[in-house]
């Protein structure tokens, strides 16, 4: 008896060993949509963050394309901190799969609260792989100061997390093109940024945002030639998973999706990184099969796409 009593201790510890957090959640009284947008403006600013490509209130637009909404509040504020994130990308480019990352605000129609949510830095490094120890605390002392302008502005916030359990090995596309240098590495740039998003458009795809890490500028991650993100957003897609009946405005957290593309230093290869729909399904479990089968869609679509364009699909 004694045996199958540690045994069953030792199991249920190994068990409790494997939930991880995957977001942090502030949970406010009321409705916070005017204290959230004045934070997000120079108070985060103060902090060295910006908010590249904000798309604030996209419940009045599935309201307008769609014709309902489940919700009061849904706003996206895409963060990132340039000065600190540089360093860190010359260190490990995949971080640029969560630089930015969305922090998420929603408020759901007959509930008297406000909702803020973003990944956790644990969720980032295991879905990107990352394990630099350098890197991770330089992401983590990154994220922490949003955390603690979050908390000043609501201090009576309940924070809680979402957690998850099992593993998210395999959660990334990646993605090769190689090519004919041009003396001007920027023709090149140019012509490859126009052609993604043009294709990605034809196929119902909307470019939500750009981000270029270099602007131009020489010095800037001097181990590339070039590196930007778009982010990219299915509207019907992030409607059927974000509001509609039985609305998962939570799952938002990863949305736009960052699609990330560098190419190193005289180097005549474009690689491209794109954490996979499939963390959706890992993270959160979706309550309803016109959920799942719309992300299993774009899930196959997406690589597709790639390889119509020319790209070789590494893995």
């Amino acid at each position: 008896m004694k045996k199958i009593l540690i045994l069953g201790l030792l199991m249920t510890s190994m068990t409790f060993a494997t939930v991880k957090n995957s977001t942090i959640v502030y949970t406010i009284e009321g409705n916070a949509e005017d204290a959230y947008n004045k934070m997000m403006g120079k108070p985060l600013k103060d902090l060295g963050y910006r908010v590249p490509d904000p798309k604030k209130n996209v419940n009045g637009h599935y309201s307008k394309k769609f014709g309902t909404t489940h919700l009061d509040l849904l706003t996206f504020s895409p963060v990132i901190n340039n000065d600190e994130i540089r360093p860190l990308l010359e260190m490990e480019p995949k971080l640029s799969g969560f630089s930015p990352f969305n922090v998420v605000a929603y408020k759901k129609k007959g509930q008297n609260k406000t909702v803020i949510s973003h990944l956790t830095p644990e969720v980032v490094f295991e879905i990107l792989d990352i394990t630099d120890r350098k890197v991770m605390s330089g992401y983590r002392k990154m994220v922490s100061k949003l955390d603690k302008l979050i908390t000043k502005t609501f201090p009576n916030a309940k924070v809680s997390h979402q957690s998850y359990s099992g593993d998210l090995s395999n959660m990334m596309n990646y993605f090769e093109l190689e090519f004919d240098r041009p003396d001007d590495i920027e023709d090149f740039t140019e012509e490859i940024q126009e052609e993604v998003e043009d294709t990605f458009i034809k196929k119902g795809y909307m470019m939500a945002g750009f981000f270029d890490y270099k602007q131009a500028k020489v010095e800037m991650l001097p181990s590339y030639d070039a590196f930007w993100s778009f982010t990219l957003c299915h509207f019907l897609y992030s409607y059927t998973v974000f509001d509609n009946k039985r609305a998962m405005p939570e799952v938002a957290v990863f949305a736009p999706c960052a699609m990330y593309m560098y190419i190193k230093k005289d180097s005549n290869k474009l690689v491209v990184g794109m954490p996979k729909l499939g963390n959706w399904n890992k993270i959160f479990k979706k309550n309803s099969k016109a959920r799942n089968d719309f992300l299993n869609k774009l899930s196959h679509e997406i690589p597709a796409i790639y390889k119509e364009i020319g790209f070789t699909h590494i893995k």
